[in-house]
């Protein structure tokens, strides 16, 4: 992103444990130094500890990288979290061998195969990364494997690199055996100012920079003091500040965009802003991002399920149809077959004032002048409900009269059209003489 804009050929704050970048300073010096000799001399367990993101990895990964060139099998373990089993089975990998079922047979396995490398001159280098997560079973399992070895020397190095509560565990009284066989313990310190100084600089050299510094000394101070001297929390304040000047097209990172990266940074703040109740213009904006309480027959058919709402669907209109024929007098068959009546009266609750009549009327449409044409498909019956709201016997009875033509009731033609009487089901309005025929009357009142 800013690479092209700042003239770098690659990224010189990257999170990956490139041993190129490697900043060897006395410290880094003298423990690469400590674990190469220690390696050379076939010294057996050595221990290397430090802080999370002082660049443990980056610099172990160098070591493997000068050991490969000397003719060394190496094997790197960053899974810790794993049985003695899992242990021995990676090693076997890690050297091409399918490993037996047992574990006596992958120790044999091992053993041959180490036998065989020293005698082709060559050393076995394993390397566990992060083994302040490995228990203490697995680390006495670890020390086992410091018994393959010749007269000349020990044929597996093992290197534990870990952070500080691995030291806590080595001295526990049944780790006593294993923290004697460590000949070598060295350890990395946080940089301090100067030391993170030049670290940025080493960086920023490596990925092609030239010129003035892109940092000004009041940034590097500010991030040398903010970051406790860790490489991962230099990195990470250095990649941001290069977005943000980026983003802002500035030349140089000064102070102020440290400043505002460490705010974007802080935990704590995020924290506290998240927590804060929404403001009077958030909620202008947003009017409807307050939560909304869920009725308790929707929380009940959430935690339902699709078919567990099918089911109690299918009882609650079972029900709606035994109440609806008892309410108002029609027929169970007439009921149950208009889905209208029971999808409206589900959906609108049972409340008093959402009865099964005034939810039909309040669905039905207005008939044109009293009259209405015959569609295909339709009876009386349903074009009752759909104008009417409701169907009886009565009601037949008053379309039959005020439809003289129709000789038979169960049997009208498509095109035809029908009179309605005044029914109104909410409240009847009957308007003349007969209640039938006028504009007024045909109209189904709404609640």
């Amino acid at each position: 992103m800013f690479l092209k804009y700042y003239n770098l050929m690659e990224q010189p704050f990257g999170v990956t444990p490139d041993p190129r970048f490697l900043y060897l300073n006395h410290m880094y010096r003298e423990a690469l130094a400590s674990l190469w000799y220690g390696v050379k001399e076939r010294r057996g367990f050595m221990l290397l500890v430090a802080p999370p993101g002082m660049g443990k990895t980056t610099l172990l990964f160098q070591l493997l990288q000068r050991l490969r060139s000397q003719r060394a099998r190496t094997a790197f373990l960053f899974q810790t979290c794993c049985a003695s089993r899992d242990l021995i089975q990676y090693l076997l990998h890690e050297l091409g061998i399918l490993p037996l079922p047992d574990l006596a047979s992958m120790h044999q396995q091992l053993n041959d195969v180490l036998v065989r490398e020293a005698r082709l001159g060559n050393q076995f280098v394993f390397v566990i990364d992060e083994a302040q997560n490995l228990s203490p079973a697995v680390l006495e399992s670890v020390r086992l494997l410091s018994d393959f070895e010749i007269p000349q020397g020990k044929l597996l190095q093992i290197i534990l690199a870990g952070q500080s509560p691995l030291l806590a565990t080595l001295r526990r009284p049944e780790m006593v055996q294993l923290s004697q066989r460590i000949a070598i313990t060295t350890c990395l310190d946080p940089l301090s100012p100067g030391e993170a100084r030049q670290y940025i600089a080493h960086r920023l050299g490596l990925a092609g920079h030239e010129g003035t510094s892109l940092f000004t000394s009041g940034a590097m101070e500010l991030i040398a003091r903010e970051s406790g001297g860790i490489p991962r929390n230099i990195n990470n304040l250095c990649f941001n500040a290069l977005s943000a000047g980026f983003a802002l097209r500035r030349q140089q990172i000064d102070a102020a965009i440290v400043q505002e990266v460490l705010a974007d940074q802080d935990l704590d703040q995020i924290e506290r802003r998240v927590a804060l109740p929404p403001s009077n213009e958030q909620r202008a904006l947003y009017p409807d991002s307050k939560p909304r309480k869920v009725p308790a027959a929707g929380r009940v058919q959430q935690i339902l399920g699709p078919w567990g709402r099918q089911a109690c669907r299918a009882l609650y209109v079972a029900i709606m149809v035994a109440a609806l024929t008892l309410t108002t007098g029609e027929s169970l068959r007439s009921v149950a077959a208009d889905p209208l009546v029971i999808d409206s009266y589900i959906s609108s609750g049972t409340r008093a004032e959402n009865s099964p009549a005034k939810i039909q009327a309040a669905s039905a449409p207005r008939a044109k002048h009293g009259m209405v044409r015959v569609e295909t498909g339709d009876t009386l019956r349903q074009i009752s409900l759909r104008y009417l709201g409701r169907y009886s016997n009565t009601i037949a009875q008053k379309i039959q009269a005020a439809n003289p033509q129709l000789l038979d009731p169960d049997h009208i033609e498509v095109g035809q059209l029908i009179r309605l009487p005044n029914e109104s089901v909410s409240n009847p309005t009957p308007s003349g003489n007969d209640g039938f025929g006028s504009y007024r009357s045909a109209e189904v009142k709404q609640p």
